[in-house]
Formats: C-alpha cells, structure tokens, sequence
C-alpha cells in the first residue's frame, strides 16, 4: 500500500510545481507594452523566424542560403513610437499598427 501512495504524492508534487511554473511564465508574458521610440532604422519581420533569416541573408549580400518564401517586412525610421512587448539580449518584439513584428537586434 505505501507502495502505491509514494507515486501518487510525487505526481501531485510534480503537478504543483508544474502548475506554478506556468503560472509564473504567464505573469512574466502578460506584462503590458511598454511605449519606446525606436533608437535607429530596423527591419520588423512578422515572425522571429524570418528576421533571423534576413539577417544572416545579409551577411551574404541579401542572398539566402536556401530558397525561401518571406513574408514581408517593414522598415521603421529612428523616432518611430512603438509598443515593446519584450526585448533581450538577441532580438526584440513589438506591436506596430495592431500587429506583432519581430527584429533580430536587440533594440532596448
């Protein structure tokens, strides 16, 4: 019988930490944009994906290393007002005009 409860608790253990992890990570997502003007002309993509993209295409003249479908991106002028979502030590994200856009640098 002790056999069978030893699981039992570790699994509702291992639920609680797992339930506050993501309660956690939600809190650390739903942070309100912050209002920012832009520090300098950059290229938003509408993903992550294809910004970096771009940006090792650009070491290559423009040229990507495999055919690729973009989506298309927007250049933003210094002095742009932008809501910042999150930005890090290798890329940033924003909401520009009601949508998410995505750049390789780290702006702020």
């Amino acid at each position: 019988m002790s056999i069978v409860a030893v699981p039992r608790v570790a699994v509702v253990a291992f639920a609680v930490v797992y339930a506050t992890m993501l309660a956690n990570e939600a809190k650390a997502r739903s942070r309100a944009p912050r209002q920012e003007t832009l520090p300098q002309l950059v290229r938003f993509c509408p993903s992550g994906a294809e910004a970096h993209e771009r940006a090792l295409a650009s070491l290559d003249n423009g040229r990507p290393t495999q055919p690729v479908r973009w989506k298309g991106c927007v250049w933003l002028r210094k002095g742009a007002r932008v809501d910042v979502v999150d930005s890090d030590d290798s890329s940033t994200e924003i909401i520009y005009k009601g949508k998410h856009w995505f750049a390789d640098d780290p702006l702020f």
